[in-house]
């Protein structure tokens, strides 16, 4: 948050705003009504103690103007499904680093045709990449994204795992769900466009349906604490943007590896077979030694943990 350690006097402001200081209260007045914690001490300024989530994109442009992406943002209370409006977005030819956010989802998605609960108070956004990437890189995406998510929950001091392939999960229950979905060029075998989607519970819901109340968490049940929602969005953009880069050499999977969930683990695999999770493969397929010493890759479906 700008200036959380340090005051700026309102004439600072009006002069950085083109404004007079009489604005300047007016607007500090509005934002107090918002819900922002505002300090104002006589001869040193105005200093801002918290912020509600709220939606702002100077403050978020500000923020990643040091990224080497052109991040672009769109805000919209209520969508369907992020992903579905990004794709519509990069269909008609929105540039890489638009960043599509909702405050909630009516049908949002998860894999395999599931569908992800998506209440109010949370944060999901989707990100439209155009990368020359080969279609045999599609998991390496998603996995290198659940790497990112792990970094920027790291930054704030919450340390998860990342159970295979695409969700991160907290004292054992799911608390962020990662969907990657593409249009593909079938001559050259390669990716038009892809959109990454991330949801990361981080309020508590006391209406979270009961069948999935044994399954998901948020941060605010498991931490005590409340980050704010734009500030995790920004580190995550900065550590995507950093490990995407890296996909070709794989460096994601060293974090991927070190911080697993299901790796030495029982897992049941959708036919029913099950296996030990002995490791990953350089575009994150799991690796599986089954009963027999035989080893499986699985690459699609789900692995479930049974141990």
């Amino acid at each position: 948050m700008l200036h959380a350690e340090s005051y700026i006097s309102g004439a600072e402001l009006a002069a950085d705003c083109q404004v007079s200081r009489t604005a300047v209260w007016k607007v500090m007045e509005q934002l107090r009504a918002e819900g922002c914690q505002i300090e104002s001490v006589p001869h040193k300024g105005y200093r801002l103690v918290s912020q509600p989530d709220l939606f702002c994109e100077s403050y978020l442009k500000r923020a990643v103007k040091e990224c080497r992406t052109n991040w672009q943002f769109r805000h919209f209370k209520e969508l369907d499904s992020t992903n579905n409006f990004a794709k519509e977005l990069a269909a008609h030819d929105a540039p890489s680093g638009t960043v599509v956010i909702a405050d909630q989802q009516t049908a949002g998605k998860g894999r395999i045709g599931k569908s992800f609960y998506s209440p109010k108070g949370n944060l999901y956004f989707s990100v439209i990449e155009k990368l020359a990437l080969p279609i045999a890189h599609m998991m390496s995406v998603t996995a290198c994204t659940a790497a990112a998510v792990f970094l920027a929950l790291k930054q704030f001091g919450v340390m998860t795992q990342i159970k295979w392939v695409n969700d991160l999960f907290l004292n054992q229950k799911k608390i962020c769900g990662i969907l990657s979905e593409g249009s593909f060029n079938a001559e050259l075998l390669s990716m038009d466009y892809l959109v990454i989607g991330i949801g990361i519970n981080l309020r508590h819901d006391p209406g979270c349906p009961e069948e999935l109340r044994s399954i998901i968490t948020d941060l605010e049940t498991e931490t005590g604490t409340c980050i704010n929602k734009y500030d995790l969005l920004i580190e995550i953009l900065k550590q995507l943007e950093i490990l995407l880069d890296e996909i070709p050499a794989h460096s994601y999977l060293d974090i991927y590896t070190k911080n697993s969930y299901t790796l030495g683990h029982t897992v049941r695999m959708d036919n029913g077979t099950e296996g030990t999770a002995i490791g990953f493969t350089e575009d994150a397929g799991l690796i599986i030694r089954l009963s027999d010493g035989t080893e499986q890759i699985l690459r699609t479906g789900s692995a479930t943990v049974i141990d």
